[in-house]
Parts: C-alpha cells; structure tokens; sequence
C-alpha cells in the first residue's frame, strides 16, 4: 500500500509538471491537453526516469521536466499512431482523431512535441537535447517501416526488432540514459545505462504484442485478438511461423491474406499457437530477459525505490 501511494505520488508530479509544460494558446488546445493528461497510462517511462535518478541519487531537479519530456513524447506518437491506425478508441475512450478529426490530432501531436523540445531547450544541456532530437528521428524511422511492412508475409524478426527499437525501446533508453547525464556518469556508464532502458523497452513491446492473443480483454485491457484481426505480423506471429513447416507457413499466410478474418480463424491461429507450444516459448524468452533485468538492477543499494522498479517489471512477464 506504501509503494502504490508513492508512485501515485510522482505520477500525479508528473501529470501537473505536464500541464504546466503544455502551454495552450487556443480552445481546442485546451480540450486536447486536458484529454491527454486525463488519459492515464502506466507512465512507465518517467517512472523508469525518476527511480535511475534515485538510484543515481541525482541531485539536479531537472529529472521532473527530462522524464516529463519523455511522456511526451510518448504522448505525441499514440496521437500519430492512431491517426496512422484509423483507431477511434485508446485506452476505452475516443482517441483525439475521432473526438476532432485526424488533422487536428496529427497537429495536436506536433504541439506536444514542440512543448516538449522547448522545455528541455530551457534546461541548457546539449547532451539531453542530443540523445532526445535522436528519439525523434528513430520514432520517425520506426513508423515507416512499420507501414512499409505491418502486412507484409515477408516481415522477418530482424525488421521487427528494428521497428520496435525506433516505436518503442529509444525512449525507454532515453529515459534511463538521461538519468546517468544528469548523474555525470562517464559515457561508458550512459551506454551501460541505456542499453538497460532499451532491453526494458523491447521487453515492455513484446510483452504487449502477446497480450493480443494470450490473455483476454477484461484481464488486459485490450480488445482481444485486435493485431490478429487487423492483420498484423507481431512478435507471437513471427515466432509462430519459425516453427512452422513450408505448408503450414502458407497456410499463415493465406489467414493474413484474407480481407478479415472471422471466428473460425481465430481458432485456427490460437490452435497453432497452442500446437507449436508459442504461449509457454515466449513465457519464458520474456520471463529469462526480466531476470537478466534483475541482475542489472541487484548492483544498486536495497531501497524502497529498487522494490518498486522490481514491482513494475514483475508484470512484464
């Protein structure tokens, strides 16, 4: 009850630090702005920035602006996402796009963004603005090939991973490597530090990848089999199909071919799945990496904050 009421805490820091943050100059601006904080989230990547600073015991109270900055960041891209997805819904309520059209959440998204780069602009340290102009250019990069290949057979694990470094695993680097700048950490310390955020990430995007087709949406949260429906190669897909016969990989295929897929489909692909053990695969890929995770983090001191970082990565696997 403790560690829930702290991180209530520090998110309810960042939720007001964002409202100052995003500085509206017009109604609809206002609307928005109160829709995106309103909507919740883990906010796991500020969250992930302010216990790094703990651990780092950062002293510069420029964490709350660097991990506010990062949220959005992450708030800009859902708004392009779902403009890019045609989606009317984010998190059980209408997305910015079906509330006020889709240019005004493209434009509403680039606001975000330019908010964002102008605060930290405030902060005068070249290194931050660094490594998040170079978020921006990899989320950029991600998307793209996301369209270029979401319903593409021939998508392999290598395209995967670079797209879900760029859509999700920079930031999260992001977020813990700004933690070891503001600390004075050598570079050495940063990659380090970095390359921790960018494994949470994946972890973080694969683990949402499997709760499309592994747990329901009363459990989840999310609509149940929606990445299958859309007819999206996701991570369960294309471990799925490395363990398939050259018969049984067309027979994917022509699942994903099909203009929508119905009921029986979905038995289909969740009997293969089943068939091919991918369920308790990927339970224990995603359960190995969150140990490897531990591991990194057991070099810190014990503390309340170690615990609740320790907590929130219990649920990614």
């Amino acid at each position: 009850m403790k560690s829930k009421f702290k991180i209530q805490t520090i998110l309810s820091q960042f939720d007001k630090n964002l409202d100052n943050i995003i500085s509206e100059d017009i109604p609809i601006l206002k609307k928005i702005k109160k829709q995106v904080i309103s909507s919740g989230g883990k906010r796991i990547r500020p969250f992930a920035h302010y216990l790094f600073c703990q651990f780092l015991n950062v002293k510069d109270v420029s964490w709350l602006d660097v991990g506010s900055v990062a949220e959005l960041i992450h708030a800009a891209s859902l708004l392009h996402d779902d403009v890019v997805d045609n989606a009317p819904i984010r998190r059980g309520k209408p997305t910015i796009g079906a509330s006020f059209g889709n240019k005004t959440a493209i434009l509403a998204g680039d606001y975000l963004l330019a908010c964002g780069i102008s605060r930290l602009n405030t902060l005068g340290n070249p290194e931050l603005m660094e490594i998040f102009s170079q978020v921006l250019r990899d989320l950029s990069v991600s998307e793209l090939l996301q369209m270029e290949w979401e319903k593409n057979p021939n998508i392999t694990l290598k395209i995967y991973d670079q797209i879900i470094y760029g859509k999700t695993a920079s930031l999260f680097g992001v977020c813990t490597e700004a933690a070891a700048i503001l600390a004075n950490q050598s570079k050495e310390k940063r990659k380090e530090f970095r390359q921790f955020g960018v494994r949470l990430g994946k972890l973080f995007q694969k683990k949402d990848d499997c709760l499309d087709y592994f747990v329901d949406s009363k459990a989840s949260g999310k609509e149940f089999l929606k990445d299958f429906k859309n007819g999206l190669f996701t991570y369960p897909v294309l471990v799925l199909r490395s363990k398939l016969s050259l018969l049984e990989k067309r027979k994917l295929n022509q699942l994903f071919q099909k203009e929508t897929r119905n009921a029986n489909d979905e038995t289909i692909i969740l009997d293969l799945m089943n068939a091919k053990h991918v369920p308790s695969l990927l339970h224990k890929e995603l359960e190995k990496e969150k140990n490897e995770l531990l591991v990194f983090l057991n070099q810190f001191p014990k503390s309340e904050e170690r615990e609740l970082f320790i907590e929130q990565l219990g649920r990614l696997t």
